[in-house]
């Protein structure tokens, strides 16, 4: 049996973080991944030689004078990005008013354009960005590239419950700029009415100032941890599924699937808090917080078809996404964009949020086929109806459901658990002495928030020292 100080579950943005931060520290980490290959989904895929996104288009705050360049040089990453350029950032065709809205960078920016397209709104759009400001300034974790905090403020979260939807009817008058500023909802998984105005701030609002992309797509930001890891003599253990976390006196016992087993003084899990809860000892929550996790909703899930563009110098645009004024007021249920990437030849992803009810996924093989098929006309129809130019420019190769998503989390959504407004977050530490949570169901979807969650951790142990 092999003994280590510390063992991180899953190597997702957050798992990777964690090996890290455990490494830096002097421990003897190592890091166990479930499929044969570090951060499935943030590594993507490659189809006739073509390479595809999957879990990673672009983040806000991740320039060398923000917070996610700040926790970059804190790991001694070196993962190469650049800022979105507005010709290449996203476009909301605006259905009811047939105009096509090029969302900018930078707030005064995002504050003159949607002046110019919605005269009417101009106090509620003040309105919106101050109060925007306000909760990004007010945030420890998404300024820690500007002032030094003590430990115990990083814990800070914004104790103002106000849901995205009643912060924007507060401020606008008309659907149609509420659906514009709400879209981002989909990028994270909760919807209008249940994402706190807090969790919006942290993952949708924070790229109103800027946004990045990996030079080479998200692998290279898998590579350069990988590199970090290999440096800090991290031991990677791929192919491994953790079946049971048993404990031996004050150790953690972590058992595989192909029968190893290895000993630790900590255990980090990355993975979904619900598969957590089923290989670990009874007594890791109490009872009501077992409860909440096994009861949480899922956040939707995709469908999603990838092509290659038989034209990649025709379209100049990161995302386009077509809105309605009537996605506000039904929680963007039927939300769809296309992702352009930069490859030569281009990939192309069309994205549609579906259910992610596992019973609505659990059928016989010809019925998902067919299921797939009927998606495929749902966007093609879509896609028709306002740029007919771009569906017959794709060759489609692929396609994923969200039972390709449970194939790598063994749950159909696409971002884990929902953030709800009345939802009490779930924090890093629990009863058991030694045995944590981090990841997207810890502080916020997407790779800030997974990365922020092991950093959190890590300031844990420094109250306990």
């Amino acid at each position: 049996m092999k003994k280590y100080d510390a063992v991180v579950i899953g190597s997702g943005a957050s798992g990777l973080t964690s090996a890290i931060l455990f490494s830096k520290r002097g421990k003897k980490v190592a890091l166990l991944e479930q499929s044969d290959h570090l951060a499935p989904l943030l590594s993507g895929f490659d189809r006739l030689g073509v390479h595809f996104e999957t879990g990673f288009h672009y983040s806000g705050i991740l320039g060398k004078d923000e917070a996610g360049g700040f926790l970059f040089d804190e790991l001694g990453i070196d993962a190469p990005v650049r800022q979105c350029q507005k010709e290449d950032y996203d476009v909301a065709y605006l259905v009811d008013s047939k105009r096509s809205f090029r969302m900018p960078l930078g707030v005064q920016n995002w504050i003159e354009q949607l002046n110019e397209f919605f005269p009417h709104e101009k106090e509620g759009i003040k309105k919106y960005f101050d109060l925007v400001k306000q909760t990004i300034d007010a945030t420890p974790f998404l300024n820690i590239h500007k002032r030094h905090y003590k430990n115990e403020e990083f814990f800070y979260f914004n104790a103002d419950k106000k849901t995205l939807k009643e912060v924007l009817d507060e401020c606008f008058k008309t659907d149609e700029i509420k659906s514009a500023l709400s879209f981002s909802t989909s990028l994270y998984g909760t919807p209008p009415s249940k994402s706190s105005f807090f969790l919006h701030c942290c993952c949708g609002a924070i790229m109103y100032e800027s946004a990045w992309k990996f030079v080479g797509g998200a692998r290279s930001f898998v590579n350069a941890c990988k590199k970090v890891l290999d440096r800090n003599g991290v031991d990677i253990f791929l192919s491994s599924k953790v079946n049971r976390i048993s404990l031996k006196q004050d150790l953690k016992v972590l058992t595989l699937d192909n029968g190893q087993q290895l000993e630790c003084d900590f255990c980090i899990s990355s993975i979904h808090p619900k598969e957590l809860i089923k290989i670990a000892p009874p007594e890791i929550y109490r009872q009501r917080n077992l409860d909440r996790i096994k009861n949480t909703a899922e956040t939707p899930g995709f469908f999603i078809s990838y092509a290659i563009s038989k034209n990649p110098q025709k379209y100049n645009i990161s995302n386009l996404a077509f809105l309605k004024s009537a996605d506000f007021l039904n929680d963007h249920k039927d939300s769809m964009y296309i992702n352009f990437s930069e490859n030569l030849p281009q990939a192309v992803q069309f994205s549609m949020r579906v259910n992610s009810n596992s019973k609505q996924w659990d059928m016989p093989r010809d019925e998902y086929k067919k299921t797939k098929e009927q998606m495929m006309q749902k966007i093609k129809s879509i896609v028709n109806q306002y740029r007919p130019d771009i569906w017959e420019n794709m060759n489609f190769v692929e396609q994923a459901t969200p039972l390709t998503m449970k194939r790598y989390t063994n749950y159909y959504g696409a971002y884990g658990m929902m953030h709800s407004s009345n939802d009490a977050a779930i924090m890093p530490i629990t009863k058991i002495p030694g045995l944590f949570l981090v990841g997207q169901a810890v502080v916020a979807p997407g790779l800030i928030g997974a990365m922020i969650s092991a950093f959190l951790l890590d300031k844990m142990f420094g109250l306990r020292k």
